[in-house]
């Protein structure tokens, strides 16, 4: 298994697509919206972003994409916590401690390459 930031709009559809295959035979899963969730990723389309800086990591095992996470900092939440907090969300894992180590160690040492000293989630793009 390898993590591998999401560089690409191919990625993107990737990350954006993984819970489409991971839930498609779960009965109980209720599907979103696919252009509201490439909305989510659109500064022009979601003001969220306006305040936010954010990193996707895409998990691979055998070139298959198995999980995903995001890494983000959302700039007025520090301002108003008055510490420098950082966020993960969009997290997908199959049921494995390797798998979900490596996705949430690479939003940790993402977001503590960029300052923060905490991670908070699971949150999303979608302003609360």
């Amino acid at each position: 298994m390898k993590i591998c930031p999401s560089t690409t709009k191919k990625d993107l559809n990737d990350f954006i697509n993984l819970p489409f295959k991971i839930y498609q035979i779960d009965p109980m899963w209720v599907p979103p919206l696919k252009s509201e969730l490439h909305n989510q990723f659109k500064p022009a389309k979601n003001p969220f972003l306006d305040h936010c800086n954010y990193k996707l990591f895409l998990l691979k095992d055998d070139g298959e994409i198995i999980g995903r996470i995001a890494a983000f900092i959302d700039t007025l939440a520090n301002e108003f916590w008055g510490e420098p907090i950082g966020l993960f969300g969009y997290y997908e894992c199959p049921p494995d401690e390797t798998a979900s180590r490596l996705l949430l160690d690479a939003a940790r040492v993402w977001l503590h390459e960029q300052g923060m000293s905490t991670m908070r989630g699971p949150w999303s793009f979608v302003s609360q």
